[in-house]
């Protein structure tokens, strides 16, 4: 990809894009004891070839929503979550310039969660576990530690506060 269509999506993110950190609920009757948090870039258009642009060269998807009004254009919506998120970001970063600190921030958490399995020591249960030949062991259910939780949470907040839209 040219260097100049990297700076021609780095501007419609400026513009356009949501960066920033979702973050989904700790569902306790799948086990999880824990909210998570996932890198997310989404950005809406009415027009669909800017939108088309951006899922050809960078990947990731789009699809077409309808109008939010009667006589309302339909929106493009395109999205990317995780490491093709943080790929992206990678990609945009040198050329982006209103949201350079929110794409930090994400990346930031993606840096993080590459180091999540030193983190995931909280023993919040047991069960128990049969192996091959039928001895039941019992085995710790493991989640993440306060602190990790915390460290995604602020990187969460930094990330809502910088995209935070109006005043006060």
């Amino acid at each position: 990809m040219l260097d100049t269509d990297i700076a021609y999506i780095a501007g419609l993110f400026d513009g356009e894009a949501y960066i920033g950190i979702k973050r989904s609920k700790a569902y306790k009757c799948t086990g999880r004891k824990n909210p998570g948090y996932h890198a997310r870039i989404q950005i809406r258009m009415v027009d669909e070839d800017a939108i088309k642009f951006i899922a050809e060269n960078l990947g990731g998807w789009y699809f077409k929503e309808t109008p939010h009004t009667k006589n309302g254009r339909p929106l493009f919506c395109y999205q990317a979550s995780e490491q093709r998120a943080e790929n992206i970001l990678k990609t945009v970063l040198p050329y982006l310039r209103v949201k350079k600190r929110v794409a930090e921030t994400v990346l930031q958490l993606r840096e993080l969660q590459k180091q999540s399995a030193q983190y995931r020591t909280k023993i919040t249960g047991y069960r128990n576990f049969p192996n091959q030949y039928g001895t039941v062991r019992k085995v710790p259910n493991l989640s993440y530690t306060d602190e990790y939780i915390e460290m995604c949470n602020a990187l969460y907040e930094r990330c809502k506060e910088l995209n935070k839209v109006g005043t006060s």
